[in-house]
């Protein structure tokens, strides 16, 4: 999903893409390079000639649906997501670092309900000494391998 800064509506990014398209029906761009956290390498060129869209409903800007690193995460998600580490079997990681706490407190919440923890990250992070099993590894090419049965 995407939401909108200043009103708070969520499009679906299935949504959003569409209209990347309509507003964008002749754009191509070629990766110059990809950096470790995914994003690539475009051209100032590519850059400039691309449409952002903004919201449907009020025309403020729009971002990924996500906590990036310095944002808050509400409260209401922390809840959620206790509630489901509390009733797994296993806690599994896939790429952070862990360093700032709202990631990290999920680990702890696994370590006192004795969760097997299973981290995928390249490089090392805050809890690697608390993981059952500690995969260095590009999330992209482990996670395919993983059989969902």
């Amino acid at each position: 999903r995407v939401l909108c800064l200043d009103c708070g509506e969520q499009t679906p990014r299935g949504v959003l893409q569409e209209r990347f398209q309509v507003l964008n029906p002749t754009w191509s761009a070629e990766a110059h390079g990809l950096a470790p956290d995914g994003d690539v390498f475009l051209t100032e060129e590519e850059v400039q000639s691309f449409q952002v869209p903004s919201c449907s409903r009020c025309g403020g800007p729009l971002k990924p649906d996500v906590v990036f690193f310095g944002d808050t995460v509400k409260p209401d998600k922390v809840d959620f997501v206790h509630k489901r580490v509390k009733e797994a079997d296993s806690l599994l990681v896939v790429g952070s670092s862990l360093q700032v706490y709202s990631g990290y407190r999920f680990i702890l919440t696994a370590r006192e309900k004795k969760l097997p923890i299973v981290i995928l990250n390249i490089g090392p992070t805050r809890s690697d000494d608390l993981a059952s099993l500690k995969l260095d590894s590009r999330c992209g090419e482990l996670l395919p391998l993983i059989d969902p049965r």
